[in-house]
């Protein structure tokens, strides 16, 4: 599976498209800013007017007009309860209610035949497969926004241009991958629903990958609720996020349970929607392996990314290196159950990591600058004048890629929230429950005034 994955990925990869600037935001090189500086008047930042003229891009999550307010739901998520006491027990119970079964791992083979049933009229050359990032029989907060299961269609650009560029009578998007993929996205989305009675539910175009979330309804037959779906053409995201997952369960099995449990708290807290402008599933996995990789100074659980035998593959050989696949071994004296490494996750990039000089980088498995081939993501806020250097997080397979630039200023704030109160939750003791009591907005904007005011 992972070799198929290999496989795929690389051509995926070859298929994403360039990067455009942000709005509110400045993409800088580290050697464009000066080391060591805290000054955010010494900052360039654009005039309004040169501002003005900068097109909306298609990569950037759009902000907010107006404050997210709580709306009423007729079936609300509630946090989750446990027979059990105690942190790292509640931990692992849920563990054991969070994470994919083999049941699942079926379910969703059985979603990517079907997908791929209905899409051969129009892409005879489809290859489509699934993934699965957690249980399917558990309905969490976000759950739509953030759908566990990854359904990707894989097709030779050039016959994607053949058998439906022709048809829409436009030739000019060949030489752009981006907007090939979004005609591809809405053509099969369009088979998907007429002809394979899946449900649409929203589209996220402005990503560097693409893709519309869709519910497979319960009359498929597979499970007794709707289960969401993110659906994507050639993308490589979904492939490396199941690589990397498989790979730490294999060389040590709290790896890829923290990976979970992470991902399950930023989804309830509501920090883990890349459209609002949040960080992504995969890039939450990479801030565990990186704090595996580097941890408090202790042993690492997890070596360097060139010493994994599999998801190495996967990465662009000029910018691999260090030791052969395969060297690192694992510790001999780590005995800390995955609740407590929960919580020392937690206090490490609450208070210990400085995420404004330092870089996430599970390439190279050591705190340090970010690397001058990673450009900065700088966030100029509303007034004009502040700004900030946002998270810097290197793709792996992509070293010139900042997976923080989707960050705005909203969802820094929300970060950074989010971390120290999970951070005081775990370090007073305080249960699972509460940690993961699902976040809502202010009910009111009249809420959201007095909060501001008592600021």
């Amino acid at each position: 599976a992972i070799q198929m994955m290999q496989s795929k990925a690389r051509s995926a990869s070859n298929t994403s498209s360039k990067k455009v600037s942000k709005p509110k935001s400045v993409d800088m090189r580290p050697q464009d800013v000066a080391p060591q500086t805290r000054n955010q008047n010494s900052q360039r930042v654009p005039s309004q007017a040169s501002r003005n003229k900068i097109p909306v891009p298609q990569n950037c999550p759009r902000l907010p007009s107006q404050p997210d307010v709580r709306k009423p739901s007729t079936i609300p998520i509630l946090a989750p309860t446990f027979q059990s006491d105690g942190w790292s027990a509640q931990a692992t119970e849920l563990l054991s209610q969070i994470a994919p079964t083999a049941h699942d791992e079926e379910i969703v083979g059985r979603l990517a035949k079907r997908v791929e049933e209905a899409l051969k009229a129009i892409l005879p050359e489809v290859e489509v497969v699934g993934f699965a990032s957690g249980s399917l029989g558990r309905n969490k907060a976000f759950g739509v926004a953030v759908p566990e299961v990854d359904i990707v269609a894989n097709v030779n650009p050039v016959a994607l241009m053949r058998r439906l560029g022709s048809k829409n009578g436009n030739h000019a998007i060949a030489n752009d991958e981006h907007k090939l993929r979004k005609m591809a996205i809405r053509a099969c989305t369009d088979r998907l629903v007429a002809v394979g009675g899946f449900k649409f539910r929203r589209s996220a175009f402005r990503g560097d990958e693409p893709k519309v979330t869709l519910l497979a309804p319960a009359t498929f037959g597979l499970t007794t609720d709707a289960i969401p779906i993110d659906f994507s053409v050639n993308a490589a995201v979904p492939l490396y996020n199941a690589a990397l997952l498989t790979e730490c369960g294999q060389m040590d099995p709290r790896s890829k349970d923290l990976i979970l449990m992470v991902k399950r708290w930023a989804k309830d807290r509501g920090v883990c929607h890349a459209a609002k402008g949040h960080l992504s599933p995969y890039t939450w996995s990479l801030l565990v392996i990186f704090f595996l990789q580097v941890g408090n100074g202790e042993e690492p659980l997890l070596p360097k990314l060139a010493e994994f035998k599999m998801a190495s593959g996967l990465m662009d050989k000029s910018v691999g290196g260090g030791s052969a696949p395969g060297s690192w071994k694992p510790p001999a004296n780590c005995d800390k159950s995955v609740g407590t490494l929960f919580r020392e996750f937690l206090n490490f990039y609450s208070s210990q990591f400085d995420w404004a000089t330092e870089a996430i980088s599970v390439r190279s498995a050591c705190r340090q600058k970010p690397s001058a081939k990673l450009p900065l993501h700088v966030i100029v806020h509303d007034d004009g004048r502040t700004s900030e250097v946002a998270p810097s997080i290197e793709d792996p397979f992509d070293p010139t890629k900042n997976l923080g630039s989707c960050i705005h200023a909203t969802s820094l704030a929300r970060l950074r929230e989010e971390l120290a109160r999970a951070a005081d939750f775990g370090t007073r003791g305080a249960s699972l429950v509460e940690l993961l009591e699902p976040w809502a907005p202010p009910e009111t904007p009249e809420q959201i005034f007095e909060m501001v005011k008592e600021e």
